[in-house]
């Protein structure tokens, strides 16, 4: 990935006001405290969230998700389509501004 493409695209992080809570199944439940908003997240999509510490890039998420689903073929999409539902939904931090 270019430098100009990590810039524009920063790692994920999660939005420190969203409380999540693990649940025996393996789901995640989201609850933004601001916006008091609930969001459920299946065992998969939990193990994207996970990954969303500011530090791993998308595709960084998407190697990860990958090597426990190796057999997997819509990775790549699930993973865009979670973290796209994440920040529809504010459960990320937003990007910083450009300086």
């Amino acid at each position: 990935m270019s430098d100009t493409a990590a810039r524009s695209n920063p790692p994920p992080e999660r939005d420190p006001r969203v409380l999540d809570e693990l649940l025996a199944d393996g789901s995640l439940v989201l609850f933004h405290t601001v916006s008091r908003q609930l969001m459920t997240l299946n065992p998969t999509a939990a193990l994207v969230w996970e990954y969303c510490d500011g530090h791993h890039t998308e595709e960084a998420i998407v190697a990860e998700v990958r090597a426990v689903f190796p057999q997997a073929r819509t990775i790549a999409d699930d993973v865009t389509a979670v973290l796209h539902d994440l920040r529809a939904r504010e459960m990320l931090r937003p990007p910083a501004a450009p300086l």
